[in-house]
């Protein structure tokens, strides 16, 4: 049967002469793969620009409810035309990042209304953001552990300044060095988690602490998400944002 839905692109490769195939989120079914014929030739009707990571799109697909099998997609569009992300190399990068995580992060073919409004209106805002980048990726991804059932306790404090990645909590002593951070790290911590993706609250991070802050995150995801594979794109992130 036809289906219409809204996608959010995550990661898509090339398949045969011309073809991708694309792994898309979409708002009624979830976690998807597409294949896409002819793609990459010059006169494709669908140009492969549309399948960039985070690439927001309505597409009408050959639905078919069966595990691990390609759909086809009949018709695609972009629903949202990015000025900056694609443009900007902070933003393709965090791109890239965020697809590979939401790829890890949503394996099974379902989805709910909430979780893929917030991410849906997290990349525009991306898009339309001018400034403090360098948290984004960070903020998005423990505002999302919310949706995903493992959102950190708000329970911060001077006392509580030391975050358990495991428990999820703030507590008094580092009595467990392999997964409790510190307590520079554990503030800002607490500050991304509690602030809103959209705000325009004047917020970054110091450059000695992104790094260390972005693989805990990740670390934080490995700890609560079963079978959550090795993040690969975050090395770059490391680079774009060295300074």
């Amino acid at each position: 049967m036809l289906i219409k839905t809204q996608g959010i692109v995550l990661h898509s490769f090339k398949y045969g002469e011309s073809g991708i195939i694309a792994r898309i989120l979409t708002r009624e079914m979830g976690l998807q793969s597409f294949l896409v014929h002819g793609v990459r030739k010059a006169k494709a009707k669908n140009k492969a620009n549309l399948f960039q990571p985070l690439t927001l799109v309505d597409l009408v697909a050959y639905y078919k409810q069966s595990n691990n099998s390609l759909l086809n997609i009949k018709e695609i569009q972009c629903l949202h035309h990015f000025t900056t992300i694609g443009t900007d190399i902070r933003k393709t990068t965090i791109a890239l990042f965020l697809g590979e995580v939401l790829l890890n992060a949503f394996t099974r073919q379902e989805m709910h209304e909430q979780v893929f409004s917030f991410i849906h209106q997290a990349v525009v805002h991306l898009d339309e953001r001018e400034k403090n980048l360098g948290a984004f990726h960070i903020s998005f991804l423990l505002q999302l552990s919310r949706f995903l059932g493992f959102s950190p306790n708000q329970n911060y404090s001077e006392i509580h300044c030391f975050f358990n990645l495991m428990e999820g909590v703030y507590q008094k002593e580092n009595d467990h060095p392999a997964y409790c951070l510190n307590k520079e790290t554990s503030y800002y911590f607490s500050q991304l988690s509690s602030i809103s993706i959209d705000s325009n609250i004047d917020f970054s991070i110091p450059s000695h602490l992104r790094k260390d802050l972005l693989q805990k995150t990740i670390d934080y995801y490995k700890l609560h998400i079963e079978g959550f594979k090795e993040v690969s794109s975050h090395h770059v992130l490391e680079e774009v944002f060295v300074s």
